[in-house]
């Protein structure tokens, strides 16, 4: 009994095995065409030249670029459409270091970081190959609001509310005091400090005070990674720079010195960071419905590239039409509402690409059967027209 129940088991989760996260990910963008309506024909390509068909998937040449491989797989009744980029390698260098500094974060950062070309998430940062993550180190003084206390002759100060009382500051009124009205004293990230927010400190600097001198900034781990490279480039060192002036630690990013990783990740023939992927996305789409092999409208080939980017692709991070927050639109699979994520990792691949350009087999359409039908007669058929010619007159 218990061996039937194993094999059971096996046979289960047989098919999310071959799913697993596999490395190559990382250079790939995938869309499974899932949405109600889509339809799909393969026979073309099937029978096309420079196309090779290997364990149920068909790969070419990109129309892109053509050092790109294009992967389609038949997925239960809808077409998984996957744009790969070719390892030429399975060891990949990375440049990293990290510090600590005292460090405070405005939106208005936020958004000037943005605006120089950063994609930002959360606190972490990734502009090409660079990648900063910034991780606040959470203070001892405190744990909820009622551990603080203001202090000081105009009560400006935010302390512990043990010290603060002990405070003595000069009875002189200043008018950035007037800003303390749009805040509290409170307890943020473990320190007793005003806590910020984008009109407090707005405010401040509008009395030309810098914010970090009144709201008490929390220790931060910055670490950043410069993928695929030994040390980063002039134009990556300016690029951090950029950065770290922008979040007012551009001191703290004098000092420091890169260290060099080696890692099994794949390493592109092709730079990922610099690929266009949406673009190589959105000609494939384009292309694949201009032969008639997908059936899709131009509206939905433009909401997939919306949120096409490099990495979206595998079990888990793939792009398809899925549900979120009651709605369905094209989203990452790992997005949607309630996904099976899987946790296990395959191994990188090798991909060989053929030789060209795919080269669709030609079919008959209805305008060239009419054109066969009204052109001009040859061979045995004008033979054969001549003999009916010369019957008739007989007759």
């Amino acid at each position: 009994m218990k061996r039937v129940i194993v094999l059971a088991l096996l046979l289960l989760i047989a098919p999310l095995v071959s799913a697993c996260y596999n490395p190559m990910d990382s250079l790939a963008l995938e869309v499974r065409l899932n949405k109600p309506g889509i339809q799909h024909d393969l026979t073309s390509l099937k029978d096309a030249k420079n196309v090779i068909i290997e364990n149920g998937s068909i790969i070419y040449r990109s129309h892109y670029d053509d050092r790109v491989a294009v992967i389609l797989k038949e997925v239960d009744s809808s077409l998984l459409v996957r744009i790969q980029i070719p390892a030429k390698s399975f060891e990949s260098k990375y440049a990293y270091t990290s510090f600590e500094t005292p460090l405070l974060i405005s939106n208005q950062s936020l958004e000037q970081i943005k605006a120089l070309g950063w994609d930002v998430e959360d606190y972490t940062f990734r502009k090409r190959s660079l990648f900063v993550q910034i991780s606040s180190r959470k203070g001892d003084e405190c744990e909820s609001d009622s551990d603080c206390a203001t202090g000081g002759c105009s009560g400006e100060v935010c302390a512990p509310k043990e010290v603060a009382k002990e405070i003595v500051t000069p009875c002189v009124y200043r008018e950035w005091y007037n800003c303390l009205r749009l805040t509290q004293c409170g307890c943020y990230n473990g320190l007793c400090t005003w806590k910020p927010n984008s009109d407090f400190e707005k405010c401040l600097k509008d009395y030309g005070v810098d914010p970090s001198k009144v709201i008490k900034p929390p220790l931060a781990e910055v670490y950043i990674a410069d993928y695929g490279k030994e040390k980063p480039s002039e134009g990556d060192i300016a690029d951090l720079k950029a950065l770290f002036e922008e979040l007012g630690i551009a001191c703290a990013f004098e000092e420091i010195e890169f260290k060099t990783e080696t890692t099994n990740a794949p390493v592109g023939v092709v730079d990922p960071y610099s690929f266009n992927f949406k673009e190589a996305l959105r000609v494939e789409l384009e292309w694949l419905k201009e032969k008639g092999i997908i059936n899709i409208s131009d509206e939905d080939i433009e909401a997939i590239v919306e949120v096409a980017e490099k990495g979206k692709s595998g079990y888990n991070s793939h792009i398809g039409w899925y549900e979120k927050g009651g709605k369905y639109s094209w989203i990452a699979y790992d997005e949607s509402d309630n996904p099976l994520l899987l946790r296990c990792v395959g191994q990188p691949f090798e991909l060989k690409l053929p030789s060209g350009q795919v080269e669709l087999s030609q079919t008959t359409t209805p305008s060239d059967t009419t054109s066969q039908q009204t052109g001009t007669i040859c061979g045995p058929g004008l033979i054969l027209g001549l003999v009916l010619v010369a019957r008739v007159f007989r007759k």
